[in-house]
């Protein structure tokens, strides 16, 4: 079985629409700001003026001899002038490589030197890093700091600015080039660079819900553009005429009082994040009336963490929705809309949908898959895997890793779920987290589920530990809530009142916390190194 809502219209196929010309030349033609700073440089940008400046620092690309199929690197936090870089690239016909300021210096030098980025603009804060793997990049010719001063080695971004022409240049691009390459995490190997084309963005932005002519909204960006739901949602605010409000760096407290002093409308976090803003001592000082929606994901929220956020946001006029996706599928797969957070009527079904992550996009085909690539029914346990026109061109230089990814013509996400008659789509684990007890498979996030309705657990992880017998047992590691106590007699109890028997907890650990990555997904190969023994730990 495969799910897919339809698609009214076909706004891109076939077109050979240009993202750029979507983006740059309407922008034109909008009013207000483009772009507002709350925080670092505290910038502000009207669309009357963004246009003029993308075509400078295009210029200013092209006379350093940037040009069309060659690579350009960010390492920045969240900033307007990062938004500006991205545009000028898109108008070069050059891919742009936004970097993960939080990785390691071996991941850093990889993604630079396997992209061959010929230059990479650097914010103040990162400066000392990028000297410092300097000497280990073998293509980077051009180093540019964004707000650091006059700094020896770097060319000066503002000096590039007021030298550049104001003529404005095109460069014909194709709807498969890649206008972007993001690159995974990492958590167990390194990072791989997925390729976004101009045809996947285009799909994505003409897909989502238009801005209200009626209302100037203004969408507020905390997650980092070098994410795919960073990147996104800043293609998308452009691109609607919205206004895009940048936190550069995420603190709850910043983030309220941007929705507060800018009237934020919408806004978009990751799980953590929304956690953290709930936490907020004053939470109810801060005025939100203006906020009309947010839209959380990239990492699973805890079933806890959204049934405190539906008490709290609906009630408001505060819209919540679900949106899971990957960055090989330009973000959003599925969304759970606001009307399925909306607890006031059929409260039983709405809180089991609160499980799932909702129902696929109108230009996503669905399906759950065997191993031997057979479309299951619903109900039925599987690969989630998707067909779109937003599916990656491919790994940069990677083509086996590409081949094992899409097959014919379906993404392999990784992920594990199922659907439900409604459409519904339940998330249960990671392929590479299936736990095999005795031939029987296990997924994680089922016992994960359960574990977390108990009242005495704040979080819990499960991985599989080594066994005489079943060759793989399950262990759970426990986050306790704040007083309490647990055992691995009780869990195992209550687990097996819950599920099958052989999918409790054999083993428990007990720690304070569980280690994140910067989105907040759990790094279960950081579990298995700690707690990958068949012992009970700190109980």
């Amino acid at each position: 079985m495969t799910t897919k809502a339809p698609n009214p219209v076909d706004k891109y196929v076939g077109s050979r629409v240009r993202m750029r010309r979507i983006m740059l030349g309407m922008s034109q033609e909008k009013l207000g700001e483009a772009l507002v700073e709350f925080g670092g440089n505290n910038k502000r940008i009207t669309y009357a003026e963004m246009y003029p400046l993308v075509v400078k620092l295009a210029n200013a690309l092209q006379g350093l001899g940037i040009e069309r199929g060659q690579n350009v690197a960010a390492m920045s936090v969240n900033s307007a002038d990062y938004v500006l870089t991205y545009y000028a690239c898109a108008m070069l016909g050059v891919t742009f490589v936004p970097l993960n300021y939080r990785a390691k210096d071996e991941e850093l030098t990889h993604m630079l030197n396997v992209s061959q980025c010929q230059a990479v603009f650097v914010s103040e804060r990162y400066l000392d890093l990028v000297q410092r793997i300097r000497p280990t990049l073998t293509h980077t010719q051009h180093y540019i700091a964004y707000d650091g001063g006059k700094v020896a080695g770097f060319l000066d971004y503002d000096d590039l600015m007021a030298n550049a022409s104001e003529e404005e240049i095109w460069t014909d691009v194709d709807d498969k080039d890649a206008t972007i390459i993001i690159f995974t995490s990492g958590t167990t190997a390194l990072p791989k660079g997925v390729q976004l084309t101009y045809l996947d963005m285009t799909a994505y932005v003409t897909n989502q819900q238009p801005a209200d002519p009626e209302v100037h909204e203004k969408v507020l960006v905390s997650a980092p553009f070098f994410h795919v739901a960073g990147a996104t949602t800043m293609m998308l605010a452009i691109w609607s005429g919205r206004t895009l409000v940048i936190l550069p760096t995420f603190t709850p407290e910043d983030w309220l009082a941007a929705v507060q002093a800018e009237g934020v409308t919408h806004a978009f976090v990751v799980p953590t994040m929304l956690k953290r803003i709930m936490e907020v001592p004053d939470f109810d000082k801060y005025d939100l009336s203006s906020l009309k929606s947010i839209t959380y994901g990239a990492a699973p929220m805890p079933y806890e963490g959204v049934r405190r956020a539906c008490d709290i946001f609906p009630p408001r006029g505060i819209g919540l929705i679900n949106a899971y996706g990957q960055t090989e599928s330009t973000a959003t797969l599925t969304f759970l809309g606001p009307e399925d957070h909306d607890l006031s009527t059929d409260t039983a079904v709405k809180e089991q949908r609160l499980r799932s992550v909702g129902r696929p996009m109108p230009d996503v085909e669905l399906g759950i898959m065997d191993e031997r690539n057979r479309l299951l029914p619903p109900g039925q346990e599987g690969e989630i895997c998707v067909r779109s026109d937003r599916v990656m061109k491919g790994y940069y230089k990677q083509e086996d890793a590409t081949s094992t990814a899409i097959i014919d013509g379906w993404l392999h996400t990784g992920a594990v779920g199922k659907l439900d008659e409604g459409g519904y789509l339940y998330i249960t684990g990671r392929k590479k987290d299936l736990i095999i007890r005795g031939g029987e498979n296990i997924s994680p996030g089922e016992i994960e589920n359960v574990l977390e309705d108990r009242p005495d657990i704040e979080e819990a992880a499960v991985i599989g530990v080594p066994d005489v017998e079943w060759g793989e047992v399950v262990k759970a590691v426990i986050v306790p809530k704040a007083g309490k106590t647990v055992t691995a007699e009780a869990i195992n109890a209550y687990a097996k009142s819950r599920l099958a028997s052989f999918k409790a907890p054999q083993y428990i650990a007990i720690v304070p916390e569980l280690p994140r990555n910067h989105l907040g997904k759990v790094l279960k190969t950081d579990l298995r190194k700690v707690y990958g023994t068949p012992t009970n730990d700190g109980v």
